[in-house]
């Protein structure tokens, strides 16, 4: 094996615990991407994420068997110690015969998604994927992707959920990722694309552009024309018209999610508990109609990671009483002069504590 094979997947695996580690910089993600120009190093960064997602995913009595065979001993003699400490992959043992190897012992999500392309998450899961271009992306709760691009073409289907895309630079082919019926298109550019469970597709650009059309379906022509984005504009649409125009946001606070966080600020009440409800697997109910009219805006942060903290600070702050049945969460309208009960303007606090 090459010197220069081992020292690009050496590569491979420092760039993989950057971007594992969630705290790429900017300079740092444009040598990414200029380091992702080469196929050899998209191919080397591939096959080293899927090992090590494998061997994660070994559960430890498999792995001690695993290592015990005289298969991985004999022509993976690295193998062993790798079990232990996945992140610590040499360049040298990266290889896609590894991958392979372990794919005919073991049937384990990380080789069906190899040979797929298709990536996604559970409830209140997060993760984050390179693809096979090289282009990062980011799945929020209840999402999946599948990529469907060939090699003159880079493209993904948004399935369902939330993804974060920050694109590989490729003047000559642009990125797509199709919705349904619609596209959004781009060259370089960290963009987040959420198909709502009702439907509808929210577009937010960080940074670069993007363009959003509507496919055209059989002789039918398109609702709507092709809408440009920048950073810091949104767009929501459905698969048959524009919700509302481009409009300006704060990009960074629409994917707080990647820290764990939901921004609830401007959002009415039934956006927050349908928003909280992707993060949880036991329902969270609406059961009193007065709480849908009330003047209720929570206005800061909420954690995802603790649905049962989030729907308490809720309690704190609004004239909401919470009740966990074992199978769900029932909200209902605190009467007013209830003790606990708080003043309207109160209900405009941080839920975080946060300023």
């Amino acid at each position: 094996m090459s010197t220069e094979l081992n020292e690009i997947r050496d590569q491979a695996a420092s760039w993989t615990t950057l971007i594992e580690s969630g705290e790429m910089s900017d300079a740092q993600r444009n040598e990414f991407h200029l380091w992702l120009l080469e196929p050899a190093h998209v191919r080397a960064l591939r096959e080293y994420r899927t090992l090590v997602s494998i061997i994660q995913e070994l559960p430890k009595q498999k792995a001690a068997v695993l290592t015990a065979l005289p298969m991985p001993q004999a022509r993976f003699p690295s193998l062993a110690a790798l079990l232990t400490s996945p992140m610590r992959l040499t360049g040298a043992v990266a290889t896609l015969a590894a991958v392979a190897a372990l794919g005919v012992w073991l049937s384990v999500p990380a080789v069906r998604e190899f040979a797929t392309q298709t990536y996604s998450t559970g409830t209140g899961e997060s993760r984050t994927v390179v693809l096979t271009d090289g282009s990062v992306a980011h799945l929020n709760t209840q999402s999946r992707i599948h990529w469907v691009g060939t090699g003159k073409d880079r493209a993904v289907a948004l399935e369902k959920g939330e993804v974060l895309f920050e694109i590989a630079h490729d003047p000559i082919r642009p990125f797509r990722v199709t919705v349904g019926n619609s596209e959004i298109r781009d060259l370089a550019t960290e963009f987040d694309v959420y198909r709502k469970s009702n439907g509808s597709v929210v577009v937010t650009v960080l940074s670069g552009q993007v363009a959003i059309k509507e496919l055209a379906v059989g002789s039918a022509q398109p609702a709507w024309t092709e809408r440009l984005l920048r950073p810091n504009e949104q767009l929501e649409y459905t698969q048959a018209s524009l919700i509302a125009d481009v409009h300006a946001v704060s990009a960074p606070k629409s994917v707080r999610w990647r820290e764990g966080l939901l921004e609830t600020e401007g959002q009415s009440f039934a956006t927050v508990v349908n928003e909280l409800n992707r993060y949880t697997s036991k329902p969270i109910l609406v059961a009193d109609p007065r709480l849908e009219s009330a003047d209720i805006n929570i206005g800061g942060t909420l954690g995802i990671h603790d649905v049962p903290a989030a729907l308490e600070r809720i309690e704190r702050l609004g004239p909401i009483v919470v009740t966990d049945t074992g199978d769900s969460y029932v909200l209902t309208y605190k009467a007013e002069g209830s003790s606990g009960g708080e003043r309207a303007g109160a209900w405009r606090e941080n839920a975080a504590g946060r300023p």
